[in-house]
């Protein structure tokens, strides 16, 4: 087995060290992320499908039996394997423990996951392991078993080594259990052993002890499985014991049972929740678990702080004697430091304990003497050397104290020591000499290593008892208990004489005695029940015949009923086709109002470009003929001042005439004068005319020279013709901006079939409308439009478009044509919410209940019959929406609810 080891460790320092740091973190990454999944109850299991669940236990007095189950295992196992020794001083069967834990896993499930971090700590609490080093490896007792939970999950629900698909789950178990617990364990060591002991002794040392394990574990539990299912302690097989349920919805998955039962008929048996045995053994053992691990800290604490105060007390009394013996030898000699016999001779003489060890450095900490002993190089004096270094500040006191760790490899060990550093001067040398004592912490905390081991072999037991006690006691109040609920269950099916027993605890004696009371009145109320059924059956005989005549009766009714049905359905009938008249009605008139503002809409567009183009022809006819010959008599100068003025009055584009004010036009005909300029009038209407009513010295140059009047003419001439192009192009957009609305408002969707129900985007619908609204509301009505939403809702296009129109047409009725329309449009829930508000003086609240009613109306004769908000209600209510309004002094507000997309 030593040459196992050997070649181990020979493999994996072939391995460069960074990479096995890296693994090594990445292992305990990765197993926090399991022991996260782990412990909070998710589960993955390999079956038809992969899926992701939750496993919901039933917290019972059996659950809490593999819990106990577990405990007692683990912490046996540990210690029978730490007393096996595979290879003397280097390597015991400790992972013994771990196949404890994947039976128990396996065996007992979650309830066995729970217990294996406590057991793990107190094993080797009782081992010997420092205290220290439980703190640093605590996440590690963690992990370990959240390692354990990958074979849980593979083959926990049958582990049946007799088929073959469960060997190639465990062999794929076992391969990433070695890839990454070894290397868990190397990172968590390596702040006690450093990363290359870590990593290449003790992850080898746990490859091949853990590989012992799984080479052991197909055989114990071939031989241990059926005799935890014959016993009713194998979980899966436990009914009702755990269930699994999806974490997407309250879905049953997977339902454990002794007998293949479907968990869809069996949740109305289903008990979930803490039994009363666990309730009353959990706060049991929780106080025992607190109460002894406090006294057991406080009582090691106080041993442990004791036996530093003694260690200190004899570095100094040690010390001290050295010093002055120290003082003697260079009062006898003169100095000291070549006197190596009398140095050993007084080394060897203080010696107090033989644990202890000596050390006189000179000022380089160069070895000047020593216990004998102590070789002149060994690991603890280069060890020294170093901590003194890192401390050389502090030495130059006359005292100090450090505490450092000396690790070896072979063995594997780490050995703690307590330093006392003393500084000697030699008066007639001048040297300075440091004189070190030191004791390993096993010398003075040795007692206390043992306090350890025992207090956690007592904490063991006292655990272990408290349980049992813990178990007997639940056992003692809930068997009665459980007694009624068998008995309430044989008095719900008729059995009054089923034995409750007797308890010796007074309230549950009196429980007793009131239960067989209840079962005697029970069984007297029945016999009274029964006597009235008798009576009850022979009354039902006499009220047959009753009810056999009334229901003649009722059957003529019936008759009668349904003839005057028919005739109701007739008049509804009529009803319906004058309401369809008369929606026909409201339509039309709607149609009449559109065709109105149409009209209007287009002419005025129209009547611009035929007037544009009549100018544009007049001026073509008398101007432009003459335009040629007039360039023809023009110099290069002034062709250069005729391009100027033309760009002037071209980029002067669509804007009309300048305007001036009499007072500046005044004072600018008479600068005119003053600079003599020709034909002033002239000039300054033409620059006027083209816009130009800024003048740069560009502009005096030019109207100063002689026939500039000439040139202005004709370039406004051009300039008119511009203008009234650009007329004709803005009335041209306007009417074809009118023609577009027009002609999405008409449009029907051809690709919905016989069904009008389409999806429609209410803002480009308003959009429309108020185009075509545009005669009545673009002088005096303010339109302010807020779309919230570019949703779309599912209705009937024109239909809606009908209830926009009447909406807005009333709005407008209700300001008398001058106001504020507000409208916006909201997303809300499942609907799209259309609000259309106008500022008019309101509905009084006399008549608000009134005005979706037929025929209501409180406009003037002729402008409406009063079925427009009427017809608005059924169109919205048919497309299952729903229509209201707020209304007040300052206004109304109607809000149109349509379904969302």
């Amino acid at each position: 087995m030593a040459e196992i080891i050997i070649w181990l460790e020979l493999f994996i320092s072939k391995i460069p060290l960074p990479i096995l740091e890296v693994w090594g973190r990445f292992s305990f990454l990765l197993g926090s992320m399991i022991a996260i999944f782990a412990f909070t109850g998710f589960t993955f299991r390999n079956g038809k499908q992969f899926r992701i669940s939750r496993e919901v236990w039933t917290w019972n007095l059996k659950s809490f039996y593999f819990f106990l189950i577990t405990f007692v295992s683990i912490f046996v196992t540990g210690y029978l394997g730490s007393s096996i020794v595979l290879i003397p001083g280097a390597q015991t069967l400790e992972s013994l423990k771990d196949l404890s834990v994947f039976l128990c896993l396996n065996f007992f499930g979650y309830p066995a996951l729970l217990a294996v971090p406590f057991a793990y700590g107190l094993s080797d609490l009782i081992e010997g392991v420092p205290p220290e080093f439980l703190w640093d490896w605590l996440p590690g007792y963690f992990i370990n078993p959240s390692l354990f939970w990958i074979s849980y999950q593979m083959i926990g629900k049958s582990p049946n080594f007799r088929n073959v698909r469960i060997w190639v789950y465990y062999l794929i178990f076992v391969f990433l259990f070695l890839l990454l617990e070894p290397f868990l364990w190397g990172f968590l060591c390596s702040k006690q052993f450093g990363p290359e002991i870590s990593y290449h002794t003790i992850s080898s040392a746990l490859i091949f002890t853990t590989g012992i394990t799984w080479i052991l574990a197909p055989l114990v539990t071939f031989l241990l499985f059926p005799i935890a299912k014959r016993f009713g302690y194998f979980w899966a097989k436990i009914p009702f014991q755990v269930k699994e349920v999806s974490i997407t919805e309250p879905r049953l998955i997977w339902l454990s049972s002794s007998e293949n039962l479907n968990p869809t008929d069996s949740l109305a048996n289903d008990r979930t929740g803490i039994s009363l045995q666990l309730f009353i053994v959990a706060p049991f053992v929780c106080l025992v678990l607190v109460l002894v691990g406090i006294t057991s800290y406080v009582t090691l604490k106080n041993a442990e702080l004791s036996a530093y105060q003694m260690v200190e007390i004899l570095h100094k009394q040690w010390s001290k004697n050295i010093r002055l013996q120290l003082a003697e030898l260079e009062t006898n000699k003169g100095e000291i430091t070549s006197q190596k016999e009398a140095l050993s001779q007084i080394l060897e003489t203080s010696v107090v304990n033989p644990q202890g060890r000596i050390f006189l450095l000179d000022s380089q900490l160069s070895l000047i003497s020593s216990l004998s002993n102590e070789p002149k190089s060994s690991r603890l004096l280069e060890t020294l050397r170093v901590e003194l270094k890192k401390q050389a500040s502090d030495i130059l006191y006359p005292e100090t104290r450090l505490s450092f760790s000396v690790v070896t490899k072979k063995p594997l060990s780490r050995e703690n020591w307590n330093a006392n550093v003393s500084r000697y001067a030699v008066s007639k040398t001048k040297e300075t000499i440091y004189l070190v004592t030191l004791f390993p912490y096993s010398f003075y905390l040795s007692g206390v290593y043992t306090g350890n081991s025992e207090s956690a072999m007592v904490f063991a037991w006292a655990i272990l008892l408290s349980l049992i006690l813990a178990v007997m006691l639940a056992e003692l109040v809930t068997r009665p208990i459980l007694r009624f609920s068998s008995a309430s269950k044989s008095l719900a099916k008729g059995d009054w004489d089923f034995p409750v027993g007797e308890s010796m605890i007074a309230e549950l004696r009196g429980l007793s005695d009131a239960f067989r009371f209840m079962s005697r009145e029970l069984k007297s109320s029945f016999e009274r029940v029964s006597a009235s059924q008798r009576m009850v059956m022979e009354t039902n005989t006499n009220l047959e015949k009753i009810v056999n005549d009334r229901t003649l009766a009722l059957m003529e009714s019936n008759r009668n009923l349904l003839d005057t049905i028919e005739t109701k359905e007739r008049i509804l009938l009529d009803l319906h086709n004058t309401q369809n008249q008369l929606l026909l009605s409201e339509k039309l008139a709607a149609l009449g109002q559109f065709a109105a503002g149409i009209t209007h809409e287009l002419n005025t567009p129209l009547g611009a470009i035929s007037s544009s183009v009549r100018a544009m022809s007049e001026i073509l006819k008398k101007d432009v003929a003459n335009l040629p010959l007039f360039l023809e008599t023009l110099d290069h100068d002034q062709l250069n001042d005729f391009q100027t003025l033309l760009m002037l009055s071209v980029n002067f584009g669509d804007r009309s005439s300048g305007l001036m004010s009499r007072a500046e036009k005044k004072e600018r005909l008479a600068l005119l004068q003053s600079k003599n300029i020709e034909y002033p009038d002239e000039i300054l209407d033409h620059l006027t005319s083209i816009g130009v009513t800024v003048w740069d010295s560009q502009i005096y140059e030019i109207i100063q020279k002689p026939g500039a009047h000439l040139i202005l003419s004709n370039v406004v001439t051009l300039g008119s013709l511009y203008r009234l192009v650009y007329v004709v192009q803005s009335a041209t957009e306007k009417a074809s901006h009118v023609v577009n609305a027009l002609k999405h408002y008409l449009y029907t969707d051809q690709s919905v079939g016989d069904s009008n129900t389409q999806h429609v985007n209410i803002p480009s619908e308003l959009d429309s409308i108020l185009t075509l609204y545009q005669a009545k509301i673009k002088k005096d009505v303010e339109i302010i439009k807020n779309y919230f939403t570019s949703d779309s809702c599912l209705a009937d296009r024109d239909k809606l478009n009908q209830v926009w129109i009447n909406l807005i047409n009333n709005a407008l009725q209700a300001m008398d044509y001058k106001g504020k329309i507000k409208i916006s449009v909201t997303s809300e829930s499942d609907f799209i919410l259309t609000s259309i508000k106008d500022n008019g003086k309101g509905i009084d609240p006399e008549i608000q209940d009134k005005i979706f009613l037929p025929f209501f109306t409180t406009k003037k004769h002729g402008e409406g019959i009063g079925l427009g908000l009427d017809i608005c209600k059924q169109i919205v209510e048919k497309m299952n929406g729903k229509i209201d309004f707020i209304s007040d002094p300052s206004g109304t507000e109607f809000r149109v609810y349509i379904p969302r997309v």
